[in-house]
């Protein structure tokens, strides 16, 4: 006879098994409001896109976003590669944040290819998706994009991990020369999900790119060269909660890193040498698997897969986090049904000890991004196969205005959508 408990456990225990110290969309977002001649901001609608990470022809999905939330299917693109699964994953076969990124300044969406070794770019030109060019992405099952300006970053998870370097132009990415960068860690060329290294991202400035590592339990810090190459070797700093996934910034330029293995929230001053100093250490929300995080206006958002839930962060002008909401939820992706699913099974026991849940439950919340005014959230949940949107309120209270499943796929066999742009 053996205990054994639903997803919500069986992935914390899974991160950090064996002693391993086991991921917001582009930071280049589109406002959501134009302003008139006096100032006043017009709100208008928008578009979201979402990554459908098919292992045998990866697409973007298109929706048009009215003013109130709502979506319309509005088109699917080929990216002309593959989707990818790393080995073992529970509902996030990419394991990361930022597999699919939006720049503003060159209405570019790019996207990772990660079964097929490359990246796409698309222009975007009035909500659609057009010329798409395709590059190897460098190396080995690509999964995280980072941009700034016209430099781009792409995080290869597999084999020898590394970053690799691009430029930005008319035409596409075309690769810098002596720009890649090994990361130490060596998987697979297709990864476990608890060893891949899960985010790329640049800080505000673009003069560090940083990268976490899930196995190594560190945050890298590269310095940035006006040419785009990056210091030979990164700045190390070690987490301060297990299991470093995604990160973001805010508008001071403090970093928020979050935890898988204990749901927590760490904020770093980040120093012009790469160097990271603590402000506040692991605020932990006591949901399980925190992974990805956004910024919505003033407030932070990320969501908990393991309990399928949303929890909510404030952050004060000394980059001090305070957890808000009930509990640490702020609201229930899926509703209701999916949070009951998550408690039953974690309550559920079996007398066989060999036996698997049938399949993880809940809705799977992953992914999440906001309108550039913060006025809507919109999260990827994988299991159920939907996107929500959520109205932010001032308090940073969430209200469910949208459900959308239109041609979107439903995690199985390892395989799901991850990668989500709003605009």
């Amino acid at each position: 006879m053996r205990r054994r408990t639903g997803i919500a456990v069986a992935v914390g225990l899974l991160l950090t098994a064996g002693g391993v110290s086991t991921g917001i969309a582009s930071a280049h977002e589109n406002p959501a409001a134009e302003h008139t001649s006096n100032g006043a901001a017009v709100k208008r609608g928008g578009m979201v896109f979402v990554q459908s990470n098919d292992p045998r022809r990866n697409s973007i999905l298109a929706f048009r976003r009215a003013v109130d939330g709502k979506l319309t299917a509005a088109g699917e693109y080929p990216t002309g590669g593959r989707g990818g699964a790393q080995k073992d994953n529970p509902f996030d076969p990419l394991a990361s944040q930022d597999s699919l990124v939006f720049d503003r300044r060159s209405n570019v969406l790019i996207a990772v290819n990660a079964g097929s070794n490359s990246v796409t770019t698309f222009r975007v030109r009035d909500g659609k998706l057009t010329h798409p060019r395709t590059v190897s992405s460098g190396g080995d099952f690509p999964v995280s994009i980072a941009v700034s300006g016209r430099t781009v970053y792409v995080l290869n998870a597999g084999g020898a991990t590394k970053v690799t370097g691009f430029r930005l132009g008319h035409d596409g990415l075309r690769p810098i020369a002596r720009s890649a960068r090994k990361l130490g860690i060596t998987n697979a060329a297709v990864p476990l999900f608890t060893d891949s290294p899960p985010q790329v991202g640049f800080s505000p400035d673009g003069r560090h790119l940083l990268v976490t590592t899930k196995s190594g339990n560190t945050i890298e810090v590269f310095a940035v060269a006006p040419d785009g190459r990056l210091s030979a070797k990164p700045v190390t700093t070690r987490s301060t909660g297990d299991v470093p996934f995604s990160f973001v910034f805010d508008r001071a330029g403090h970093l928020l890193v979050t935890e898988a293995a204990k749901s927590g929230v760490t904020s770093y001053r980040l120093r012009r040498n790469g160097t990271l100093d603590v402000i506040t250490p692991s605020v932990e929300s006591g949901q399980q698997v925190l992974c990805w995080i956004a910024r919505a206006g003033k407030f932070f958002y990320g969501t908990n897969p393991g309990s399928s839930t949303i929890s909510l962060y404030t952050v004060d002008g000394r980059g001090k986090v305070t957890l808000g909401g009930k509990d640490g939820v702020i609201a229930a992706a899926g509703g209701p049904k999916a949070v009951a699913e998550v408690a039953a099974a974690a309550a559920a026991t079996v007398d066989d000890p060999i036996a698997e849940p049938a399949r993880a439950p809940g809705a799977g919340p992953i992914d999440l991004a906001a309108t550039a005014d913060g006025a809507l959230l919109y999260v990827q949940n994988t299991l159920a196969g939907t996107i929500e949107g959520f109205r932010v309120g001032p308090n940073g209270e969430l209200t469910l205005v949208e459900t959308e499943n239109a041609g979107l796929p439903v995690f199985a066999d390892g395989s799901g959508m991850e990668g989500l742009v709003v605009w």
